[in-house]
């Protein structure tokens, strides 16, 4: 599939992630704005945007060289400036001392590792376009003590370390990068906690309540039009203490 932006875009978003929870709900959204390309393991999950002329949809696994290798040909052929939006994540909840080094590996490949290609083949096209912004999605577990999360804090502190790495990299070719450190959501990833722990954790939000998907929209929206804000750690977690 080559993928040109059609005649009325301004630029292609790159969603990684578009069939999680949050990319179904961001998808939308964004498709207001401009062109999506879309990626997900399996394409059946977004059916419902495939009528959509601003919607390309291509199947990614993080765990494959192969899918990932595929899926790079195809972010060559993009004419147009580029918005890379990395929201791969997946968590295995247990004790250090009880990871296998498959599960180990997997949360750092889905998380990191299988990003960094993605990010070494779009970048030169954002060059080429004098113009990219990278977003990569980080969380505030990688910021506080969370029992059983050892793999996923390490994968999402690594991920907020290298965007500010390439923020200082590639700024010069009026490239930004920056991470959205996210707290918890009304979707995603707090439906792997019990009610317990979700009573815990929204007695630690101000509000009292848990994020929009609006709220990342909004953020994102801010980082696209931004030339100066680069390097940043965009913190969304309602206050959560």
């Amino acid at each position: 599939m080559k993928i040109i932006l059609g005649q009325g875009a301004r630029q292609m978003i790159i969603l990684i992630g578009s069939s999680s929870d949050i990319g179904k709900q961001l998808l939308p959204m964004l498709l207001t704005k401009d062109e999506v390309l879309g990626t997900t393991r399996n394409k059946e999950k977004l059916s419902e945007f495939m009528d959509n002329e601003n919607f390309n949809c291509a199947e990614l696994d993080l765990t494959d060289k192969e899918s990932i290798t595929s899926f790079c040909k195809e972010i060559t052929n993009i004419q147009g400036k580029i918005t890379l939006i990395n929201l791969s994540s997946i968590s295995i909840d247990k004790l250090f001392l009880g990871y296998s080094s498959d599960e180990w590996d997997t949360v750092l490949n889905i998380n990191l590792t299988g990003g960094v290609k993605i990010l070494q083949t779009a970048i030169p096209v954002m060059m080429r376009a004098g113009w990219g912004r990278i977003i990569n999605v980080s969380s505030v577990v990688a910021q506080s003590c969370v029992v059983g999360a050892a793999a996923y804090s390490a994968s999402k502190a690594a991920v907020t370390a290298m965007t500010r790495s390439l923020a200082h990299e590639y700024g010069r070719f009026g490239i930004t990068a920056n991470s959205l450190v996210l707290g918890y959501f009304d979707t995603g990833l707090i439906h792997s906690l019990d009610e317990d722990r979700q009573k815990a954790v929204l007695e630690r939000i101000p509000s009292k309540k848990f994020g929009s998907c609006k709220d990342i929209y909004y953020a994102i929206e801010h980082i696209m039009k931004s030339d100066y804000l680069n390097g940043s750690e965009i913190t969304i977690d309602g206050g959560l203490m």
